[in-house]
């Protein structure tokens, strides 16, 4: 029995320690008004695992999304969704030039780093959103995740259950300014 309790404490241990080895957190969620719409920035702490940034040295090329809703919050009913955009980004490394490239999926722009740690910076600050103001809306909400299916097929499986590969950031909400009235 003292064996049993030794090896489940042993792996308890394990799991934890491998599962603190990569985060995303969000710092906070900037909103700025303009006068006709809304400028939202989340602002992420990213930290990537052992496992991902050996994998970024092979050449897999990695995907984060950065997700935003604009929310209609209801009393007593589900939340109303009034526009959902995202942005993707793809991780590259070159490794004759010792250079990483972040590449920006819906607009092809790439931009070139010579560390990860340059690159993750640069990532928490590309995710700016603009949203025409819109009534009834009063809250938006913001996600930040590894994209496992843009992996290769061969990897897809493997990871499900990884806990190396498993880094998303929960749904965060921030409440919207008042519109000013005309």
């Amino acid at each position: 029995m003292k064996q049993l309790s030794a090896v489940v404490f042993l792996l308890t241990c394990l799991l934890t320690t491998v599962s603190q080895g990569q985060s995303i957190e969000l710092k906070n969620i900037s909103v700025e008004q303009h006068t006709d719409h809304w400028q939202v920035t989340p602002h992420y702490d990213i930290e990537l695992s052992e496992a991902m940034i050996e994998a970024i040295h092979n050449g897999i090329e990695v995907t984060f999304v950065s997700e935003i809703r604009l929310i209609a919050e209801k009393n007593w009913w589900p939340d109303q969704t009034l526009l959902r955009r995202e942005k993707r980004f793809e991780i590259h490394y070159f490794s004759l030039s010792s250079q990483y490239q972040l590449k920006q999926l819906s607009s092809e722009e790439e931009t070139t780093f010579m560390s990860l740690d340059a690159l993750l910076e640069q990532l928490t600050r590309q995710t700016s959103f603009s949203f025409a103001q819109q009534s009834g809306a009063t809250a938006v909400e913001t996600r930040f995740y590894l994209d496992q299916r843009a992996l290769p097929s061969t990897m897809q499986l493997p990871i499900l259950l990884d806990p190396q590969w498993s880094l998303k950031a929960p749904a965060n909400r921030q409440t919207l300014p008042v519109m000013d009235e005309p």
